[in-house]
């Protein structure tokens, strides 16, 4: 039997000298000549997708990662769960030996293959793991030293790990912290992805690091269940989890903490442990009422749905609140313009592409529009305005939930569902020859019309109205039963979109005070050509009428009608006078 000599070496660190001698149990020599494996490019894309909030949120923190770094020559790297690299950057210089070493996406760097290194030992550790030169089990990897940090989704599942590497001599040991600062950041923004997080709570044991990145975070929903939590938050309770609720985990008081935050307090000992601050709840969508619920069962199901309705009514925001609170919810909502999409590159934007396929293209290649919609929903809007000749792939696509990208001969399955929306009358097109009759029938699997402003009732528009202000700006003062009412007569046909903008004009125009006709410029009456009177003048009448309409519909009871119309009844016999002074 041959023994490794390499064995008799110890470091002095237990975790890394049983993750040798795991390495040696594996068959590996230090000596042997490195033989890693790779990702196929499809399997690469695929994992890349998989994990796009990670990279994404990986990608929000380069500025952070380069800062930390300074001058000194490192890579930045994110390897899934497996060991499989999926993000390699930072410096170029050591870029070129990164990659002579695999440091590259693609490569695989578990334990089992790789012996002793700092992604796959940090991945069997589920801990930060800081491997240094002469540490590595290869003899090929010992011209470099890597500090690893485990990321772990909000329900305590492991991610995969954050490396940074570096030429030995230039390694440091703040390297770990930067990589766990990385990583816990990471984390942190995967817990605020959440759509069921109505509160987002932060924990630390002195009360004096609150809203730090090493701080615990819980994210609690509507009924107050833990939805997730942070690996801090779960060494401060350990017996935190999933689907429990806060109060049974933190028995305690609830103290104010300013700016509409609240403190809980537990005695600890002889003393106080500030353990939970609660920030104000932050706002979650909620479904709009008009939102068909049929609609978001077949969509469920994979029923193709066709959203119809003019320009500015708010389509997009329907198939956001769809997408929100559909079964995949969790999953991506990748939008297609399509009357923007270029059109000598529409199929190699749709269904992406291989580096190289054409003069001008990326050299790593294009994901495209539809394989980034894996596992979630593809909204293709403007659909009327895609050439015939992207219809018929596209079609075929739709049909076998497959795709060839260009320049492959090799089609890949993607799992998707798909909203489309136009302001077009695609059954005329269809007969005008524009559109493909079975491309029409394949996406209007249930139509969903979306009313124009003009058509909703008063209750509904004073409705949105109030939602738009308070999203536009939440401590403005919102407007009475009168000004919502001169609202609701004017003309809208740019519908949510015009009302939107407008709203958002007269918040600034307004500065706090109550909403009135003047801070509407440009805003007009819907009433007939020719009527007079200035805006306030025309207010006042508006007002006076609907009084009157209401106290009728009361049977002249004024309590009861000053009550429905939001005002006093001084205010109401007023409007009585006055309307009998003009007959």
């Amino acid at each position: 039997m041959r023994v490794d000599i390499s064995l008799l070496n110890r470091h002095g660190d237990p975790v890394i000298d049983s993750s040798w001698e795991r390495s040696h149990q594996h068959g590996l020599r230090s000596t042997d000549q490195i033989h890693l494996r790779y990702l196929s490019r499809g399997q690469l894309n695929s994992r890349k997708q998989q994990y796009r909030r990670v990279l994404e949120h990986l990608k929000s923190y380069f500025g952070l990662f380069e800062r930390l770094q300074g001058e000194r020559q490192s890579r930045l790297i994110f390897a899934d769960s497996s060991g499989s690299i999926l993000h390699s950057s930072g410096s170029k210089r050591f870029g070129s030996k990164a990659s002579r070493l695999m440091l590259e996406p693609g490569a695989g760097w578990a334990e089992a293959t790789m012996g002793t290194n700092a992604i796959g030992t940090a991945l069997f550790q589920q801990a930060d793991v800081q491997v240094l030169g002469a540490q590595h089990y290869m003899e090929a990897n010992r011209g470099i030293s890597c500090s690893a940090s485990p990321v772990f989704d909000p329900q305590g599942q492991l991610l995969g790990v954050l490396d940074i590497s570096s030429e030995e001599h230039a390694h440091s040991h703040d390297m770990l912290f930067s990589a766990r600062l990385l990583a816990l950041c990471v984390e942190n923004a995967l817990i605020a992805d959440q759509a069921d997080a109505c509160w987002l709570l932060n924990l630390c044991a002195d009360g004096l690091h609150m809203q730090q990145p090493w701080s615990g975070l819980v994210a609690l929903n509507e009924a107050g269940e833990i939805t997730g939590a942070n690996r801090i938050a779960r060494a401060l309770l350990p017996e935190l989890q999933t689907d429990q609720l806060l109060h049974e985990l933190v028995p305690g008081q609830i103290a104010r903490w300013g700016n509409g935050s609240a403190l809980l307090t537990r005695k600890v000992g002889r003393g106080t442990s500030h353990q939970v601050v609660l920030p104000e709840r932050r706002e979650v969508p909620q479904p709009d009422p008009e939102v068909d619920p049929r609609a978001l069962a077949l969509l469920d199901a994979g029923i193709s749905l066709l959203i119809l309705g003019e320009t500015g009514v708010g389509k997009d925001h329907l198939v956001r609140q769809l997408h929100a609170h559909s079964s995949r919810s969790h999953g991506p909502l990748v939008a297609v313009n399509c009357g923007a999409l270029p059109a000598e590159l529409i199929e190699a934007e749709l269904f992406g592409y291989q580096g190289g396929a054409f003069t001008g293209s990326d050299r790593q290649g294009r994901l495209g529009y539809i394989r980034a919609a894996d596992r979630g929903i593809l909204f293709l809007d403007e659909i009327g305005e895609l050439p015939l000749s992207a219809q018929t792939r596209l079609l075929r696509v739709l049909q076998d939930k497959c795709v060839t990208p260009v320049g492959s001969h090799v089609p890949e399955q993607v799992d998707f569902h798909v909203l489309a929306a136009t302001n077009q009358n695609l059954e005329q097109l269809v007969a005008e020859g524009g559109f493909r009759e079975d491309l029409f029938y394949r996406l209007n699997g249930y139509q969903v019309q979306v009313p124009p402003l003009r058509d909703y009732s008063y209750e509904a528009f004073a409705a949105l109205v109030r939602r738009l202000l308070a999203g536009i700006a939440p401590r403005a003062a919102q407007p009475d039963a009168a000004m919502l009412r001169w609202l609701f007569d004017c003309s809208w046909p740019g519908n949510i979109r015009q009302l939107k903008q407008a709203l958002e004009v007269a918040a600034v125009l307004a500065d706090g005070k109550p909403l009135c006709p003047e801070h509407f410029p440009g805003v007009q009456q819907a009433g007939p050509a020719g009527s007079s009177g200035s805006p306030a003048a025309n207010l006042r009448d508006k007002s006076i009428e609907h009084a009157l309409r209401v106290l009728d519909s009361c049977q002249g009871n004024i309590s009861a009608a000053a009550r429905e119309l939001g005002i006093s009844r001084t205010t109401l016999y007023s409007y009585l006078k006055e309307r009998r002074q003009t007959g």
